[in-house]
């Protein structure tokens, strides 16, 4: 048997996700909170519409700021 090694990874990024939201009626904060999981996020441009309320997913800016954590028995670098 070949012996494995496994690593865990998380990479956490600051991304900007922005959208349009349009309503025939005034809405709560939590509304508009709800309406920003109807389209698809991953097609800019992607709308949805459920009671009154069409919302419109129209980008992304993906952050450049990243930190990565790796966990796991690792190999010492020279």
């Amino acid at each position: 048997m070949t012996k494995q090694y496994i690593y865990e990874v998380e990479e956490r990024s600051v991304d900007v996700r922005k959208f349009s939201i349009v309503s025939d009626r005034k809405l709560t904060e939590e509304e508009v909170k709800e309406a920003i999981h109807l389209p698809d996020i991953s097609h800019a441009g992607s709308s949805a519409k459920e009671d009154g309320i069409t919302a419109t997913f129209l980008w992304t800016y993906y952050g450049d700021d990243s930190e990565i954590d790796v966990y796991g028995n690792l190999k010492k670098q020279d």
